[in-house]
């Protein structure tokens, strides 16, 4: 065995998604990923600077499981950092905190600058347990919800990019923006479109999922007549190609729910 996947085997056995462990004083693990960048493999980590505090916790599932926390059930806030390794070293850190703060979230829970992560995976039932004390112990057993998930989504040749949650619409509607690195952009950032370069694209999960499965435009219907009082069908076209992302969003009238009527109004995210 080489060197280099000698490495690349070690790293993927201390990558942990477990238990917490100090990067570095003040700092305390919630996930290592092995990324290859550039044929290169790296470690990157998510870290809480300073102790997180529980978000959306189990202790509160009636809460936890509303739409607010819709997504971040049963999670953690703080101050949240993404840093890059390699060879051992680190190379590059990015403050994620700027990402949150748009959309809805439990106002009660959130203090501005901080990030929301899930940490354990809700499951059917937890509602109907919230006066059971074995639910939270229980929670707490199963395993972590996976954040760095690798993939392609501005279709540049290289999965150096993975979905974080940056908020909630009514109700319940995640949002994500696409965090790493790209060909065009080396060093960590959010990805913007064709039309905003330098302003993150938030979409939702199935808008960044039609943009793995082909670079020809596809409407994702992200809004229809009469949801939450919406007098307007909005289908949103995405595509993808060679590190280039473009997210259109038109807006119909409603002659009823289900059918689209004239278009109302045009604009490229």
């Amino acid at each position: 065995m080489t060197g280099r996947w000698l490495a690349i085997v070690m790293a993927i056995v201390c990558a942990s998604t477990s238990a917490p462990a100090a990067a570095r004083r003040g700092d305390y693990m919630r996930e290592q990923q092995v990324v290859t960048v550039g044929g290169t493999p790296e470690i990157w980590r998510l870290l809480w600077i300073g102790r997180p505090r529980p978000f959306c916790a189990a202790d509160q599932v009636e809460m936890s499981l509303t739409c607010p926390c819709s997504g971040w059930a049963y999670g953690e806030t703080g101050k949240l950092t993404l840093v890059r390794m390699r060879n051992g070293r680190e190379v590059e850190r990015m403050d994620l905190g700027g990402l949150f703060g748009d959309f809805d979230y439990p106002t009660d829970q959130t203090r501005s600058g901080e990030g929301y992560l899930p940490r354990w995976p809700e499951a059917d039932g937890d509602i109907k347990r919230s006066e059971d004390p074995r639910l939270i112990a229980e929670v707490k057993r199963r395993s972590p919800v996976r954040i760095i998930q690798p993939a392609d989504y501005d279709r540049d040749g290289s999965a150096t990019e993975f979905l974080i949650q940056v908020g909630t619409l009514p109700c319940g509607k995640h949002q994500f923006a696409a965090i790493g690195v790209s060909k065009a952009n080396p060093h960590l950032h959010a990805f913007g479109s064709a039309a905003h370069p330098n302003k993150p694209l938030v979409l939702p999960r199935r808008a960044w999922e039609a943009l793995l499965s082909s670079p020809r435009p596809t409407p994702i219907l992200i809004w229809e007549c009469d949801d939450h009082g919406s007098e307007v069908r909005s289908l949103l076209e995405v595509s993808a190609q060679g590190g280039h992302i473009r997210a259109v969003d038109r807006d119909y009238g409603c002659p009823g729910v289900g059918t689209t009527g004239r278009l109302i109004k045009r604009n490229e995210w």
